[in-house]
């Protein structure tokens, strides 16, 4: 009768009902579903490799056929495995019966202790929400800055050095998320750490710290990596070595902690961790003093004085190592930012920078850095954003972690109008370094120039959570208040709680502002009079304004005519003075020609604004180009042509630009405009709304 019902194609199905294939079926995967769960969930716990997880899976997926067919062709009785040919139908019926209730019972009890084992260990194991404006990424990691206990203090550096390099080492896998050497330099050795606040903080699931002890040829550096969610030691380690095997620690402590994050390393990643940046000792520690200011230029005092002094640190250290690729790479970027902030805007300095990143091309044609180098360059001191471009995509796949990469091509993509791109660049690059003021200053400068304010506050807010209390920091939070509000209540008080505060001349022209708008000339004046500096920021951070310049603001808004004409004459020959150096720079042109404007010399200041225009058109660099069209309708304004100033301000008002409420509402410069009504029209639309999109 069996026979005859396999044979029958119609009674297939109901074979497979009598063979209990489908209970069986419908048992293995409730089994096989229970087991891949706690394998996926519980095997982590334990370091399992990933490849280990998943061929176990893949077998329990492959287990379902063979299941299936052992179904089809056996039962299970009390005398053992038998072909179903052999059983009673009947008896047979009744013992899968009662061991069906069973498989299902133990999967349901599996399945579900699994579950809640899973879940148990995903408190400790999966993610978090909460790190600076991303997730948590499980493999990620921030490395402290090395305590050093050496006898002689002057070892700092080298403590540094070691960390650094260790970081950098790190940093060029990229599976791993790691936190770059700005925000991590902030923590302190020698102190008391939070780990758990810490790693919130920065948004990682683990820290490295450790310690270096040098003395004479003797090194013995010591590291543990922490998980930053339970504060439990994950690995630890002790090198002692002498200290010509530094770079050999250094590799082998990156690879242990890439090992235990089991983050995937490339052999070409392996190959650039082990690769020695120089053989110096002293021109390493002379390359890292100069490395952390040209990285941390904006806190600078004197930003002109620290790009000096690490160029001196670099040509020393190159002395020593005419091999030293790095070292050559921040010779060309110091002199990159001196030529392109008018620092010492000198053709020299192009040359320095060229023949610098030359020397490492030629010393390491395949260095991602080096190529990077070359885009720093053909950006700042050529404007070839194209060219930069080109460069940028070379580097890429060896800089997945670089602060530095991300915030360039940001920079470059947002003059190039492309302002979603340059977002999400300046994004990374604050998830990547959250307390690097270049990073967040760029970004919450990008919401600013589109006049999202809020969200520009909500950037210094995330940094503040982050850990970083400096004074600049609710400064600018309160700047971008006040540009989309024109309440200016909680800046002034920042001020008034920081008198001495003036990062890079950028907080003298806001206290001469609120002056002006309170008409307190004398206040302007002390102000600006008591200020050592010969030069000022104001929009933005890359244009440096003559005091001479100010001067002629606040004798203009007090009516004295002569002391106006004074000071813009005094600031005239300075602005020649630039460019006699750097000639047709767009920007210095554009301040020119409101100068001549000031002093009278209305065709004058026309034509000069209109040639800074000509050179730095908005399909050229909308950055810029805006800058320079804004300083045309400047121009307008001063010589009494409301018609074209106000033509400009309306397209300017409609694009990304420094033209934003308070600006217009509150700024002495605009004055002769006042009054008429489609003045009061662009005003109005820049009021006060919802900036949170």
């Amino acid at each position: 009768m069996a026979q005859d019902r396999r044979a029958n194609p119609k009674n297939f199905f109901g074979e497979l009902k009598r063979r209990n294939v489908y209970k069986v079926a419908v048992a293995y995967m409730v089994a096989g579903w229970a087991l891949a769960q706690g394998v996926a969930q519980v095997l982590p716990i334990f370091a399992v490799p990933n490849w280990v997880i998943q061929l176990l899976v893949v077998l329990i997926i492959l287990g379902l056929p063979v299941a299936l067919g052992l179904a089809w062709a056996f039962e299970l009785t009390p005398e053992g495995l038998k072909r179903t040919e052999e059983v009673d139908e009947v008896a047979a019926a009744r013992r899968k019966k009662r061991a069906w209730i069973y498989v299902v019972i133990t999967g349901a009890l599996v399945s579900a202790g699994l579950f809640f084992l899973g879940r148990y260990s995903a408190i400790n194991t999966t993610p978090r929400q909460g790190g600076p404006g991303t997730g948590i990424q499980q493999k990620s990691i921030a490395v402290l800055p090395f305590q050093n206990l050496s006898d002689d203090k002057q070892n700092t550096y080298f403590a540094d050095g070691v960390q650094d390099q260790i970081l950098t080492n790190l940093g060029r896998v990229s599976d791993l998320r790691v936190i770059s050497h700005t925000t991590v330099r902030q923590y302190k050795s020698g102190v008391p750490r939070n780990l758990r606040e810490i790693g919130k903080q920065l948004g990682v699931t683990h820290i490295l710290e450790g310690s270096v002890q040098r003395a004479g040829d003797r090194l013995r550096i010591a590291a543990q990596l922490i998980d930053a969610r339970t504060d439990s030691q994950v690995w630890a380690e002790t090198y002692d070595r002498t200290a010509a095997d530094l770079f050999a620690i250094q590799s082998e402590l990156a690879e242990s902690i890439v090992a235990q994050l089991q983050a995937k390393l490339s052999a070409e990643q392996k190959a650039r961790i082990e690769e020695r940046p120089t053989q110096d000792l002293v021109a390493f520690e002379l390359y890292q003093r100069a490395k952390q200011i040209v990285d941390s230029y904006l806190i600078a005092d004197d930003v002109r004085a620290a790009l000096l002094s690490a160029l001196e640190s670099l040509d020393q250290a190159i002395k020593r190592d005419p091999g030293f690729v790095s070292a050559y790479c921040y010779v060309a970027r110091a002199n990159d930012l001196l030529y392109f902030f008018d620092l010492v805007p000198t053709r020299d300095r192009i040359h320095f920078a060229e023949a610098a990143v030359k020397a490492a091309l030629r010393l390491r044609p395949d260095s991602a850095e080096a190529h990077f180098a070359m885009a720093d360059f053909l950006f700042r001191c050529h404007r070839d954003y194209d060219g930069a471009l080109k460069e940028l995509a070379i580097a890429r796949a060896g800089l997945p972690n670089d602060t530095a990469f991300f915030i360039l091509s940001g920079y470059i993509n947002r003059r190039r109008n492309n302002w979603s791109q340059a977002q999400q660049d300046f994004s990374t690059a604050v998830a990547l370094d959250p307390r690097n003021p270049n990073a967040y200053n760029l970004l919450a400068d990008t919401h600013n120039l589109q006049r999202k304010h809020l969200l520009a506050a909500q950037v210094y807010d995330r940094v503040l959570a982050a850990g970083e209390r400096k004074p600049i920091v609710f400064y600018r939070r309160d700047s971008a208040i006040f540009n989309g509000t024109g309440n200016s209540t909680e800046i002034r008080d920042v001020l008034a709680k920081n008198p001495d505060m003036d990062v890079g001349g950028g907080q003298t022209p806001f206290r001469v502002l609120f002056a002006l708008i309170d008409r307190n000339f004398a206040e302007a004046e002390r102000v600006l009079a008591v200020s050592p500096r010969e030069d000022f920021q104001d929009i933005d951070y890359s244009f440096y304004y003559p005091k001479a310049w100010f001067e002629a603001m606040i004798a203009r808004a007090k009516g004295d005519s002569a002391a106006a004409n004074s000071a813009f004459t005094a600031a005239r020959a300075i602005l020649e003075q630039r460019l006699a150096i750097k000639f047709e720079d767009a920007r210095t042109i554009a301040v020119l020609a409101q100068v001549d404007a000031g002093l009278g010399h209305k065709e004058l200041a026309i034509q000069e604004g209109q040639h800074a225009v000509d050179l730095m058109p908005l399909s050229k660099d909308v950055y810029d180009g805006a800058l320079v069209l804004e300083g045309l309708a400047q121009v307008y304004t001063w010589t009494n042509d409301p018609d074209r100033a106000i033509e400009l301000l309306q397209k300017l008002a409609a694009m990304p630009s420094y033209v934003n409420y308070a600006r217009l509402k509150l700024l002495p410069l605009w004055n002769p405009l006042r009054g008429d009504p489609r003045f009061q029209k662009i005003v109005d639309s820049l009021a006060p709304k919802d900036q949170n999109k």
